[in-house]
């Protein structure tokens, strides 16, 4: 059977609106997934201040408490959409280790701003291999669980903030 190809009015329709993120930033973002290949993150002009950025996401401060993750590629594309269905799927006993997902659309994501950590202590080396287990019981693979993309809760509880690369069976 032939698959259909998708349209910018089929985008458009998938396309949430957001109470934190304007109707001209929405835009920018949308028109930035449709032509991805052809920019540069340079070319992805928003207000916001970038607070990070690898090779598949770039990472804005909304400077409100959140920030909104946007695709950079077809990989970060999957990255959003694998943080949003986790956030989603797993125990609430988990989920108090991911950094909460706010809202979501085509492209981008809104999760809560935790500051992550510089170096990991010894007391949180000791715990990631538990951590790392509790995900493996709910049929995830925790990868990347590295200082960069970890953050401390104030109940001193490891705090997940980047977990795209997860790999989970459905």
């Amino acid at each position: 059977m032939k698959r259909k190809r998708r349209t910018s009015s089929d985008i458009v329709e998938e396309t949430k609106r957001s109470t934190m993120l304007s109707d001209r930033d929405l835009e920018s973002i949308r028109h930035w997934i449709m032509n991805m290949k052809r920019k540069s993150k340079n070319k992805l002009r928003l207000k916001y201040t970038v607070i990070g950025s690898g090779k598949t996401r770039i990472v804005y401060d909304l400077e409100n408490g959140y920030v909104v993750k946007v695709a950079l590629s077809k990989k970060g594309l999957t990255s959003n959409q694998k943080e949003l269905h986790l956030y989603n799927r797993c125990s609430r006993r988990l989920r108090k280790h991911l950094c909460p997902v706010i809202e979501y659309g085509n492209g981008w994501i809104i999760m809560k701003k935790i500051s992550r950590i510089e170096k990991l202590t010894e007391e949180y080396e000791k715990k990631l291999p538990r951590l790392r287990k509790k995900f493996l019981k709910e049929g995830i693979e925790a990868r990347s669980l590295r200082s960069k993309n970890l953050a401390i809760s104030s109940d001193n509880r490891i705090i997940v903030i980047d977990y795209g690369s997860f790999r989970y069976d459905d």
